[in-house]
């Protein structure tokens, strides 16, 4: 299903599944995924969501104001919800339209501005995202020269989003009760951090 996704893309997807949990869902919403497109991404949709002043922080705390359930483990599986398969299918028909041989971050945008009615398109349309508006964005900063999410993929990875993208996983591998598998995921962690601020000075 996947395949034609950029790894930006996928890294979205990945960090909305998080955020579901954290925020007690039982499905990933397109509030989520939007959640996902804001988290450091550093392509063509973040430079979108600078201009209309969209911070993953403010949209996060919007969220949480609708309230937030029980944290939900994260070895359990988390389907997507009706309106975000919707979504995903409007962001390759966005591909398809753009001829565009990949499902970028980008493309996901645009999906969940095609769902007016969710709780992703009402926060993106108060800060001026329209569809129109966004694709007209989309087709003006490709023209300028600001790099699609499908480019150069392996130069911009920034190597803080891949310890994030690392500790999401070693989180994930907890099953259950068990102490050691809790210290040694622990241990990982703080590995992780001395890591990330090695590379920060």
């Amino acid at each position: 299903m996947f395949e034609r996704y950029t790894e930006s893309a996928r890294r979205t997807l990945f960090f909305a599944r998080f955020e579901t949990s954290q925020l007690g869902g039982v499905a990933i919403e397109t509030e989520h995924i939007l959640l996902g497109l804001l988290r450091r991404n550093k392509d063509l949709t973040l430079t979108i969501f600078s201009r209309a002043q969209l911070t993953y922080g403010d949209v996060q705390k919007e969220i949480e104001a609708r309230g937030v359930g029980e944290r939900v483990p994260t070895s359990v599986e988390i389907p997507f919800s009706a309106e975000t398969k919707r979504v995903l299918q409007y962001a390759a028909e966005e591909a398809d339209l753009l001829r565009h041989a990949s499902i970028g971050t980008e493309h996901l945008l645009l999906g969940l501005l095609h769902e007016e009615r969710s709780v992703a398109a009402l926060i993106l349309t108060r800060h001026g995202l329209t569809l129109e508006r966004t694709r007209e964005s989309i087709g003006s900063l490709l023209k300028e020269g600001v790099k699609p999410s499908w480019e150069g993929e392996a130069d911009r990875i920034d190597p803080h989003e891949r310890i994030d993208v690392i500790r999401l996983q070693v989180q994930q591998l907890v099953r259950g009760p068990d102490s050691q598998a809790h210290d040694l995921v622990n241990r990982i962690l703080r590995d992780l951090d001395e890591l990330e601020r090695f590379l920060t000075r």
